[in-house]
């Protein structure tokens, strides 16, 4: 009996050894560019094919302002900047920071993820 209780003691503390060991580390902010950002914007300089506006060279960024692609009035006349606050507060919801924007976003990132990966849209060239 002691041995069968040691037996299964051991494998559940075994299974908790292996199941932290398999967590996954957290995604970097170009992994999370590419599942929350990347089907609608490019990183490139210049409004391309896809549905939303480049993300490139955004820190200090005037909301609205790249050339060749149509934003809403709402953002055009916004007066943001893009630094970490309004880019927090644009992700975390553009229809409550920008009301009649045209963004079509709903944010599937926790508010950790949300922050890792503005920080990192804000260094981007």
């Amino acid at each position: 009996m002691r041995l069968r209780v040691l037996a299964v003691f051991l494998s559940a503390v075994q299974l908790g050894l292996l199941s932290t060991s398999l967590q996954a580390a957290p995604l970097t902010g170009e992994q999370l560019y590419d599942v929350a950002c990347r089907a609608c914007h490019s990183l490139g300089t210049a409004p391309d094919h896809r549905v939303g506006p480049p993300l490139d060279g955004l820190l200090n960024r005037q909301a609205g302002t790249v050339d060749g692609y149509q934003f809403s009035e709402a953002l055009r006349t916004s007066g943001w900047v893009w630094r970490l606050p309004t880019l927090l507060a644009w992700l975390t919801d553009p229809d409550a920071a920008i009301p009649n924007n045209a963004m079509n976003y709903v944010n599937p990132l926790t508010a950790e993820e949300t922050q890792r990966l503005s920080e990192w849209l804000l260094q981007q060239p």
